[in-house]
């Protein structure tokens, strides 16, 4: 904030002394190199700083009137909000929409199972996902498709809901490849075909930083494609594992998630995954969520998904 007291500072010199700004000139001088989420943090932190001296020299005009800069201040509003209308444009189609069912009989073929739903399974949960990459990948918690996962009998399905590239929605029987309890993750597979999915943006977690934005993006209690918004509360959090231990490094966030969020992304304000949706302290007998929301971060995620796809389930952690 001490770049923006010290454009204040200035907007309220160059009113006073009516001096005109003019563009910067190119130079062929070297500037030193920065990293990208640096460089990207600056020049938001820069942006800001912008937008507030020309807010501060349009209100120390003295022909400036309440009307218009209300209309300024509006516009500013506007500007933010279909910022985060296409963040959620863009992001949307990478999540996918998970259901978990129980045959009441072993179904002869894959097809059978997407037309018998109804009539010969019951739903046993929902949950989210995201497209890892175009071959059909999909990420999501283990504990999401963890009756999957141990089905000793042949009745458990996975039922993936996905838009392709397109706006098209399709349905695709979602098979296991790996899974992981010590970092609930799972990856499935589904047959695209003819489909162009479009995977999501993956960011990285060791960069994030308290009190920034992020955005959530799932299911939750089945309702498809919810956004949720909020900004990260606290970092290296422990919580715990489906197999008992505990899952260190964890995101704290108070973007709203719930039963069905489970395996949906955590996007930053770029649309760039930076965790998966994990958990969330409910208040107690209600069942909803009390803002103490937990994501598994997008670093530990690169480490085990690519290990999971070429080498599927670790053996100490096969049934």
């Amino acid at each position: 904030m001490a770049h923006c007291s010290a454009m204040a500072r200035l907007a309220m010199a160059l009113a006073s002394l009516q001096t005109t700004l003019s563009p910067l000139s190119s130079s062929s001088t070297s500037l030193p190199s920065l990293s990208l989420s640096t460089t990207r943090r600056r020049a938001i932190a820069f942006g800001s700083c912008v937008s507030l001296a020309s807010s501060l020299l349009f209100l120390f005009n003295p022909n400036s009137s309440p009307l218009a800069l209300a209309q300024l201040l509006s516009d500013e509003l506007q500007q933010e909000e279909d910022r985060i209308v296409n963040l959620f444009q863009e992001s949307s189609p990478s999540v996918v929409f998970i259901k978990d069912i129980e045959l009441t009989k072993v179904p002869k073929t894959s097809s059978e199972v997407m037309a018998n739903e109804d009539e010969d399974a019951k739903v046993e949960g929902t949950g989210s996902g995201f497209i890892w990459d175009k071959f059909g990948h999909i990420v999501t918690n283990y504990h999401v498709v963890a009756k999957l996962a141990t089905d000793n009998g042949g009745l458990q399905r996975c039922k993936v809901f996905l838009v392709d590239a397109k706006g098209n929605n399709f349905v695709r029987e979602g098979k296991i490849v790996g899974f992981d309890p010590a970092f609930d993750l799972a990856v499935l597979k589904v047959d695209v075909g003819e489909y162009e999915i479009k995977p999501a943006v993956l960011g990285t977690s060791k960069e994030i930083r308290v009190g920034q934005s992020c955005f959530a993006i799932g299911n939750p209690y089945g309702y498809e494609n919810t956004l949720t918004t909020g900004v990260i509360s606290g970092l290296g959090r422990e919580i715990p594992a489906p197999n008992g231990g505990a899952i260190k490094g964890a995101i704290q966030t108070d973007a709203s998630i719930n039963a069905g969020n489970s395996g949906g992304p955590l996007i930053d304000s770029h649309g760039h995954v930076i965790g998966v949706n994990t958990a969330t302290f409910t208040r107690t007998g209600s069942g909803m969520s009390s803002g103490v929301n937990f994501a598994i971060p997008i670093d530990t995620v690169l480490r085990s998904v690519p290990y999971l796809i070429v080498y599927g389930t670790p053996y100490a952690n096969r049934f």
